[in-house]
């Protein structure tokens, strides 16, 4: 039996026993064991349209999410650049731009610096 088949079956399974349980009085442990259910359902549905797409759907949507990523890191990037030349075009700072990211490292770490807290504060004057 395939793996979908055997996720339907237990979909099934669950769906019969929700029925079952509207025969009885609702109480907190009823309701409890509902939402595990209810839970478990979701994620089996979830899992069953997850093993039922296509293997290009799936290349497709990886394409998307690592361009997307790609995206977010060269955006960060770009403003973590621009915030490090504004301080050392803005403040007399001794350190080559790689030195100057190795101090906005240790300064978001919360270590000590040679840069002066004002210029991590705001680096234009």
């Amino acid at each position: 039996m395939s793996r979908i088949q055997s996720l339907r079956d237990r979909l099934q399974d669950i769906e019969r026993e929700l029925e079952a349980l509207k025969v009885f009085r609702l109480t907190p442990q009823l309701k409890k064991f509902q939402r595990a259910l209810i839970g478990e359902q979701s994620f089996i549905k979830n899992k069953i349209s997850e093993l039922s797409k296509s293997k290009e759907a799936n290349e497709l949507q990886k394409d998307v999410l690592r361009n997307l990523a790609n995206k977010n890191r060269s955006q960060k990037m770009k403003r973590t650049w621009r915030y490090l030349r504004a301080i050392k075009e803005n403040y007399p700072v001794e350190l080559s731009t790689k030195e100057l990211r190795t101090a906005l490292k240790k300064h978001r770490q919360g270590l000590e610096t040679d840069v002066p807290d004002v210029a991590w504060r705001n680096p234009s004057p």
